[in-house]
């Protein structure tokens, strides 16, 4: 399993969002070709006074279906610790593909087929890389006027996640985008990648107005992860299996 080293880069995409897309592009499409590109797309539906909707359900879950990443509903004070076990369980999940189609084209087998020994030495290695590997990954905030109560949450949500991903020995870098953006913009960039949240920015920049242009959003991200530096083809992995509750 040479090519699964430290200095491997997983990439996500997260969406926090309370509601359906109503402006722009189909976020399901855009979802779809992020996970194309071997990014893989999460959503956190966060309901408060109420529930999302048929509707925005649905969407949210499409969303990390095409994008072969996880969907939870949850409500704010759970944010935080769901926006943390999303992200590390999603590494996980790909690492094991990853290991998954190795071992397939080396022995003809997958961790499942292997004698529960062998199977346990393997996962023990995936546990290993799940802290070890790279890790860039776009937060697109959803900051339309629905979400006006929940964004001191949201705000905080993303500072822990920050916080718990810096205890990894691999590199994680957080990028932070806002939708809608201001003016006629569907999008704002809130930070590039970096090591840390900058919550001031955060502060002042995430303002609840307007509708909801997912599909924007999921494309800004996109572009942010594709203008790092040493992207891989998009034939390098497929991402994990959807996984919700």
């Amino acid at each position: 399993m040479g090519s699964l080293s430290k200095e491997a880069m997983i990439r996500q995409i997260l969406v926090i969002t309370d509601g359906y897309s109503n402006i722009g592009e189909d976020p399901i499409t855009c979802a779809a070709e992020a996970h194309r590109q071997g990014i893989v797309v999460n959503v956190i539906g966060v309901v408060d006074k109420g529930e999302m909707g048929d509707q925005g359900h649905d969407e949210a879950m499409s969303i990390a279906d095409a994008g072969g990443g996880m969907c939870r509903i949850v409500h704010p004070v759970d944010l935080s610790a769901t926006a943390q076990m999303m992200t590390h369980q999603t590494m996980q999940m790909t690492l094991q593909q990853v290991v998954n189609q190795e071992l397939q084209s080396v022995i003809g087998k997958t961790t499942e087929e292997l004698p529960p020994t062998e199977r346990s030495r393997v996962m023990q290695v995936v546990d290993k890389l799940e802290e070890e590997v790279g890790l860039h990954l776009v937060v697109a905030i959803d900051t339309s006027a629905s979400m006006k109560d929940k964004i001191p949450t949201v705000r905080e949500a993303v500072r822990d996640l920050a916080l718990s991903l810096q205890v990894r020995l691999g590199t994680s870098r957080v990028a932070v985008v806002s939708f809608p953006g201001h003016g006629e913009e569907s999008t704002k960039l809130i930070q590039d990648f970096s090591d840390q949240v900058d919550m001031k920015e955060l502060e002042t920049s995430l303002q609840a107005r307007g509708g909801t242009p997912t599909g924007p959003a999921i494309r800004h991200a996109i572009s942010l992860i594709k203008n790092v530096r040493n992207y891989p083809r998009p034939d390098e992995y497929d991402g994990p299996r959807r996984d919700y509750a």
